[in-house]
This record gives structure tokens, sequence and C-alpha cells, in this order.
């Protein structure tokens, strides 16, 4: 787990600093003269071709993966900028689950995408027709197929929720 969160009662509870992160708003309001994600990446690690740079792209891609993939099986919406954490080694974070589970304030509609992987996380990526995109894709299918052997867990998880 990226953060623990220590519940103190029904409407309180304690959530872990997340260190070395900003959300990706932050990110794009602070960096002067930005211009992409993935110009930033070549900024922050370096060319594409570095070490640096491969290894922050390799876990973008991995925390990428792993978090569509939750964000999948629990329908975890509301997901933008402001509440997804770029760490300083290029791994992701996503921070505040509060709508889940078509659990939605009033009459807002959240999007009907199941996942939050939009042009400029791709760019990160490479393309869809990268090696970075195919790597995604590797990774999201073996989480998937690891999460089904714990179906039991997430059930339990959604019946805890919804009661």
């Amino acid at each position: 787990t990226p953060f623990t969160i220590i519940c103190l009662s029904s409407d309180a509870g304690l959530v872990e600093l997340v260190p070395n992160a900003v959300s990706i708003h932050t990110v794009k309001k602070r960096t002067p003269d930005f211009r992409s994600l993935r110009d930033f990446f070549e900024r922050a690690f370096g060319p594409v071709t570095s070490s640096r740079f491969v290894a922050a792209q390799k876990r973008f891609i991995q925390s990428m993966a792993g978090y569509s993939l939750v964000q999948y099986i629990m329908q975890i919406k509301d997901r933008h900028n402001g509440n997804i954490l770029l760490g300083n080694s290029g791994k992701i974070v996503h921070i505040d689950f509060g709508y889940m589970l078509s659990n939605s304030p009033g009459a807002i509609n959240f999007e009907t995408a199941p996942f939050k992987l939009s042009g400029e996380y791709l760019e990160v990526l490479g393309g869809t027709k990268s090696r970075g995109f195919a790597y995604f894709q590797e990774v999201f299918i073996a989480g998937f197929f690891a999460a089904r052997k714990h179906h039991e867990v997430f059930i339990t998880l959604v019946e805890i929720m919804v009661e």
C-alpha cells in the first residue's frame, strides 16, 4: 500500500502523507513552460534512452496498470489530475476514493470509462503502438488474473461497502 489510512470513527480518520509526490495538476501548474507530461518526464529523468527515464517510465507503467485495474474492479470514479499524485520516481499514486461503486453526490454523473488512461498518460507510455503500452497491457492482464484468484476478497469488500 502506498499510504495508510486509519479509521478513527464513522466520520473521521488519519491519512498518511505520501512523501516526494505532488498531484499531476500541480506538476502542470508549477513546471515552467509545461508542454506535456512526456516532456516533463524527459526533463525530470533525462533522454528517452537513458536508464533513469526507462526506470521512471517502467514505474509509471506498473503503477498505472495497477491503479487502472483497481479502478476497474472497484468502479472508482472522479479520477482527475488533482487526485492522482506523481512521485519523484515516476510512480503514480491515486488519492481521494470518495466515489466508487456508483456512489456519487446528488445528480452528478461521473465518467463512464472503466479507468483513467488519458492521451497524456499514453504519451508517457510511448503511444498505443509502443513497447510501453504492450507492457502496460501485460501488467494489467497479469494483475487481472491474480485478482481473479482472490475474487472472494473483492466480493467481501464490496459487500461491506454496500451495507
